[in-house]
């Protein structure tokens, strides 16, 4: 047993071992540029007066719509198109406490309320698409009662290219 553990001993010191290091070589080829990510985050805030009806009010089909294009819309929507980016985003709410709160986009909410011996339920989806020059936000009901327009909207929306 002790002539294995002093082979074993032997080895790993042998192995272990280092001798001196040489001169740095010569500094290799140049590479390719590195590719890194560009963003850029934007705020958005629809007050209610400002949505527009599509197809009259509560009829089928319905809806909400506003649309941020030419100076109004972010610049840097040509290079998300361009460079295959993305863009993603959430309507921002606000906590009871006054923090904001975030929801991501698409986000549907559900709401009821009782009138009389009826109930009433419905829900609201918020959605948005984006051409290299605009943005649009939706909202849809979908009991398509649109008489009464939504109230004022925030959206955080993250530009990537």
């Amino acid at each position: 047993m002790k002539k294995i553990l002093s082979i074993l001993a032997l080895t790993l010191l042998m192995v272990s071992c280092i001798g001196p290091q040489g001169p740095q070589g010569p500094p290799g080829p140049p590479g390719e540029l590195g590719e890194g990510i560009n963003w850029k985050v934007y705020d958005f805030t629809i007050a209610s007066h400002q949505w527009q009806l599509v197809n009259g009010a509560d009829q089928l089909n319905s809806y909400y719509m506003y649309l941020f294009e030419g100076n109004d819309a972010p610049q840097e929507l040509r290079y998300v198109v361009e460079n295959m980016g993305e863009v993603s985003g959430c309507l921002v709410g606000r906590m009871d406490n006054g923090d904001e709160i975030f929801y991501p986009l698409p986000y549907e909410n559900y709401f009821g309320e009782n009138q009389g011996k009826n109930e009433s339920l419905w829900s609201e989806m918020y959605k948005y698409d984006y051409t290299r020059n605009s943005i649009a936000f939706y909202v849809y009901y979908s009991d398509f009662y649109t008489a009464t327009p939504p109230a004022t909207c925030k959206f955080r929306m993250s530009l990537k290219w």
